[in-house]
C-alpha cells in the first residue's frame, strides 16, 4: 500500500508542478515534434472508447436506467458522450469539442511506446527498471502549437527505480501520434503560441 502512495505522490506533484507554472516557459525545439521509430500499425484510429457508466434520469417521477459512454473520435479529433438505454440502443451521442477523458489500456500502451521508440528518449525510457506513468494525465492550453483544440496530448514520466525516481517528463499527442515535447520543463510553451 505504501508503494502505491510513493506513486500517486510522485505524479500528482509532477502533475501539480505542470499546472502551476503554465504559461511561462520556453519550448525545447522550435522545429516539428521529433518522430518516434514507432511503426504506424498502432496507431489510433476511429472511436475509442474510454469508460462506459451506469446512470439514471427522472421522468415523469419514474427512474430511467441508462448507460453512459465516453470516448475519443480519432477520425474526428474530438471526444464523444454516448446515451444507450438497457438494452443497449443508442439513444444520443454527442460531440464533447473541448472534452477531456483518461487514457484506455491501449491507450496508455501506445503513449509508453512511443515514448520508448522516441530518439532523444530512448537511452532513458528503455532501462530495465524504468516505468512510464501515462494513464491520464491529460493537456490542453489555448495557442499551443501542438497541445491546443482537438490534440489529445497526454504527460509522461519516465521514472526509474521502478517507477520511483522521475528522470523524465514528455509530452504525448496522441492524435498526431507523436512525441511533441520530448523534455517537457513543466510549463507551457509560449514560443508555440507565437509568444
Amino acid at each position: 500500500m505504501k508503494f502505491e502512495h510513493i506513486i500517486i505522490g510522485l505524479a500528482a506533484s509532477l502533475l501539480l508542478s505542470a499546472c502551476v507554472t503554465q504559461g511561462s516557459g520556453t519550448r525545447v525545439s522550435p522545429d516539428a515534434p521529433v518522430a518516434s521509430d514507432v511503426p504506424d500499425a498502432g496507431r489510433m484510429h476511429g472511436y475509442v472508447v474510454e469508460r462506459r457508466v451506469g446512470d439514471f434520469v427522472m421522468r415523469d417521477g419514474k427512474e430511467i436506467r441508462l448507460e453512459v459512454e465516453y470516448g475519443w473520435d480519432y477520425d474526428r479529433a474530438v471526444g464523444v458522450r454516448k446515451t444507450f438505454d438497457t438494452a443497449g440502443k443508442l439513444l444520443q451521442s454527442e460531440d464533447l469539442v473541448n472534452g477531456e477523458m483518461a487514457l484506455n489500456a491501449i491507450e496508455a500502451e501506445r503513449v509508453r511506446a512511443l515514448v520508448r521508440g522516441q530518439p532523444a528518449l530512448k537511452s532513458i525510457a528503455n532501462g530495465p527498471d524504468v516505468v512510464i506513468w501515462a494513464e491520464g494525465f491529460l493537456w490542453r492550453v489555448t495557442g499551443d502549437r501542438y497541445c491546443d483544440k482537438g490534440s489529445r496530448c497526454i504527460h509522461a514520466i519516465i521514472a526509474k527505480d521502478k517507477g520511483l525516481t522521475a528522470v523524465g517528463h514528455a509530452m504525448i499527442d496522441l492524435q498526431s501520434d507523436r512525441v511533441v515535447y520530448p523534455f517537457y520543463d513543466g510549463s507551457a510553451m509560449k514560443s508555440s503560441a507565437g509568444e
